[in-house]
């Protein structure tokens, strides 16, 4: 099996596609200020089918900030049961379904940062009649894709798999707040015997924003026309 990474197309080179989204996510847990390490910090990764409606302090997650982080902990308590397995609430988490409006033509796939993916909802239909497994759909809340449009869901990641160590020099992580220094080398490859079996797309447990897909995915994508992505092949590495 073949995997390839998701990317976006370079910005000086033209798009098939005019669709543009104005949103914002339902929650997104505060970044922290930590003072052990002394950083202030937040991270990227997105949960777009998680709901926190009905959690008391729900309120004080809808607006982007940085606290410190005893808050951060006393915010997020009774959290964790909510979030996908093995899972655990970070700075900077992004909950619930983008909202706002939309203007333009979609393609059938759109990345708009290289690690989410939006699906058209036709294509969406097309992916899971042909098997496709991990697929998580999220429907976006937007106005503005006009009567005729289709629905937009947004996928939602199964975190599984590894890059290989040797492309991802980290630091030790903080014993409170757990951030640490992550650098990935640009030419990575894929830990062989960590990739999951059964998930045609997935986020690598050491670089959550890294979308990969298989090649079963990737040929797939291609059935439904095209799409401003892009799919490079990543190496896989055995020891």
């Amino acid at each position: 099996m073949r995997f390839y990474e998701v990317d976006i197309v370079r910005p000086d080179l033209p798009r098939r596609w005019t669709g543009h989204l104005q949103t914002e996510r339902t929650w997104t847990l505060p970044g922290v200020e930590c003072p052990t390490c002394g950083e202030t910090w937040s991270g990227q990764q997105t949960l777009p089918t998680v709901d926190v409606t009905d959690l008391p302090q729900q309120g004080l997650l809808r607006e982007p900030r940085v606290v410190p982080y005893v808050e951060f902990m006393a915010l997020t308590a009774g959290l964790a049961s909510r979030l996908p397995r093995g899972i655990a609430p970070e700075p900077g988490m992004q909950l619930g379904p983008l909202r706002g409006s939309a203007e333009g033509i979609f393609g059938p796939l759109t990345t708009r940062d290289g690690w989410d993916l939006l699906v058209r909802k036709d294509a969406l239909s097309q992916l899971q009649q042909e098997g496709l497994n991990g697929l998580i759909p999220a429907r976006v809340e937007v106005e503005g894709l006009g009567p005729e449009a289709p629905a937009l869901y947004e996928l939602e990641f199964h975190i599984a798999g590894r890059l290989d160590p040797s492309d991802v020099l980290e630091g030790s992580p903080c014993p409170s707040c757990g951030w640490r220094e992550v650098r990935i080398s640009p030419e990575h490859a894929l830990e062989a015997d960590s990739l999951p079996k059964g998930l045609d797309v997935f986020l690598p447990a050491n670089a959550t924003t890294y979308l990969m897909v298989t090649e079963r995915f990737v040929q797939a994508a291609q059935r439904l026309g095209p799409s401003d992505l892009v799919f490079r092949e990543v190496p896989l590495a055995r020891r």
